[in-house]
């Protein structure tokens, strides 16, 4: 893999980049909000998702992180342990991540149908909109963990380097390079574990069973629905390769007027950070529950059944994890580097955004 990199004749707005300091007071926000929501429900005797007393757990663990959150924002969270607060902030963004599973699934379902069902086939709103309120302050989580990082270590969110923002004088990106060895194996792993859940459908829509007896079935309806599977798969493995073949930086010749051009770092990026969680979760927590069917700890299923479910946990978790690893890979690898110039000499007085008010000279001293 090469590190080499283009110029580019790009010269970034002085003083203009900065930290999201705002996703602190909005995550800090969000959690009071919503907590307060969660307790009056858990005292109101409701629940969440349907779990009892599940209320009663999610509404302190909510207020915490709101404190968390504020601790990256207020000039007391200076006083804390940095790696404690990061630690805090992280583990709220993962729980809310995990409580936030299946929200893509409802909203594919609410875009194709108009509505959301749960699994019996009633409607689930309210778990929908619970899901869908962890799903933001996830990213308000996320977003909160790395502006504390980037500021308390003094690094820029742009290349996280240490260095001024007043002395960039230009952005390098690097050249159209593949992923690792390593990333490119999880990511073909990825693309392949497609292959037996498609197969089983196949095999379905022929009006067939895995032991070769007769499947109630078929018909032009299903076989189009097939189709269209087969066509969301072949852009899901498009998606996943982008992010570990050149083509994926730079667009390639088939492209057109795009060709030889730079791929903006949202477009794969963007759809991939939207599906990727939730498929991740979905299969693991999908795949640890069949296996405990399979081995009859709850609920009765037949053999058909469980074999069709192991095979879409396999491939919705496999391809989720694959994904988000080469995601991380891309950015990584598509993270451009801030050049210095002369506007160290050009603005010398102007301290790094970083650094503590209180620590700066001039600033007034309680």
């Amino acid at each position: 893999m090469t590190n080499s990199f283009t110029v580019r004749a790009e010269v970034p707005p002085v003083g203009r980049w900065r930290w999201p300091v705002w996703a602190g007071y909005a995550a800090c926000g969000w959690a009071v909000l919503y907590g307060c929501v969660l307790l009056a429900i858990a005292l109101d005797g409701g629940s969440l998702f349907g779990l009892p007393h599940s209320a009663w757990v999610a509404a302190p663990l909510l207020l915490a992180a709101a404190v968390a959150a504020a601790a990256t924002v207020r000039p007391w969270g200076r006083r804390l342990p940095r790696r404690a607060v990061s630690a805090a902030v992280w583990t709220a963004a993962v729980l809310a991540l995990g409580s936030s599973a299946f929200v893509l699934l409802n909203l594919i379902e609410l875009a194709t149908t108009g509505t959301v069902r749960d699994r019996h086939g009633d409607g689930d709103w309210p778990g929908f909109i619970e899901r869908l309120c962890f799903a933001v302050g996830a990213v308000l989580l996320v977003a909160t963990a790395l502006s504390w990082r980037h500021r308390t270590a003094g690094t820029c969110p742009r290349c996280g380097r240490a260095h001024s923002p007043w002395a960039v004088t230009a952005l390098e990106h690097p050249a159209a390079h593949a992923a690792s060895r390593r990333v490119r194996r999880i990511a073909y792993a990825g693309c392949a574990v497609f292959v037996p859940y498609y197969a089983i459908h196949g095999v379905h829509v022929a009006g067939y069973a895995l032991d070769g007896s007769r499947f109630p079935s078929s018909g032009a309806l299903t076989w189009s629905r097939w189709f269209l599977l087969g066509v969301l798969i072949a852009l899901a493995v498009f998606l996943l390769l982008g992010l570990v073949r050149p083509w994926g930086m730079t667009f390639p010749r088939w492209t057109l007027w795009a060709a030889g051009r730079r791929v903006p770092r949202f477009l794969p990026l963007t759809p991939v950070w939207v599906v990727a969680p939730t498929l991740a979760v979905y299969g693991t927590g999908g795949g640890i529950y069949t296996i405990l069917a399979a081995a009859g700890v709850v609920g009765h299923y037949d053999t058909e059944t469980l074999l069709l479910a192991a095979a879409a946990m396999t491939a919705f978790g496999g391809y989720g994890w694959a994904l988000a690893i080469a995601a991380v890979s891309y950015r990584l690898r598509t993270r451009p580097r801030c050049v210095p110039g002369a506007r160290d000499s050009v603005a010398p007085h102007r301290d790094l955004p970083s650094q503590p008010a209180e620590t700066r000279p001039g600033a007034p001293r309680s």
